[in-house]
């Protein structure tokens, strides 16, 4: 299918980095960007209603290291 897309300057610069890497097409790599998204699982879980990110091999973030992450930055 042929269309024509409007991308911001950031989109459009990925897609030609991804695209040189690749060696495939703008067109091509636009393609493959899509499909690659529609097909990645989302990376966040609900628990309880909120929404947690899945981050594997990653360690819990306590109350206590965010009162000492928000000393820090004082």
């Amino acid at each position: 299918m042929r269309t024509t897309v409007t991308l911001s300057d950031e989109a459009a610069e990925l897609v030609k980095q991804y695209a040189a890497g690749a060696g495939v097409s703008m067109s091509r790599a636009v393609s493959e960007l899509i499909e690659r998204a529609a097909r990645t699982k989302p990376r966040f879980k609900l628990i309880n209603g909120i929404a947690v990110f899945d981050i594997k091999g990653g360690r819990r973030v306590t109350t206590e290291d965010v009162k000492r992450f928000e000393a820090e930055e004082l």
